[in-house]
């Protein structure tokens, strides 16, 4: 994989987790600020290290790049599974407003933890590539 490989993921990734953050809060409205909050900050952070992946190429930055997609779909799917729990819980209830709220919030959460896993393989995958080119 060549040299921009990393930096240009990482940019997708990071605006994909933005605009999850945004898609929440237009469809569930403000109830949604904790998703607009990490989406925009992981976004963000996955900015951040695609920009410094492109400026020097080092270990740690490359790390960086491996372990943020990695924990974030620990989180999300963490989020996800907790989501999922509270649709079981609302559906005997009827509280079809606070369902389909849960319902959008779950697929966008349960989304950016498979984006999230796809790009840490996609990162693995380049991590490893580069350690047998050295």
């Amino acid at each position: 994989m060549n040299s921009l490989f990393t930096p240009t993921l990482l940019t997708f990734y990071g605006l994909f987790l933005v605009s999850c953050g945004i898609v929440s809060v237009i469809f569930i409205g403000m109830k949604a600020k904790t998703a607009l909050l990490s989406g925009g900050l992981s976004g963000i952070i996955s900015i951040v290290i695609a920009y410094l992946n492109t400026k020097e190429s080092s270990t740690p930055f490359l790390l960086a790049a491996l372990l943020v997609p990695a924990a974030l779909f620990i989180v999300f799917a963490w989020r996800s599974a907790k989501t999922l729990f509270r649709i079981f819980e609302l559906i005997p209830l009827s509280e079809k407003d606070e369902l389909r709220g849960k319902g959008i919030a779950f697929l966008i959460i349960s989304l950016m933890a498979i984006t999230s896993l796809v790009v840490f393989v996609l990162q693995l995958i380049s991590f490893v590539a580069l350690l047998h080119v050295e």
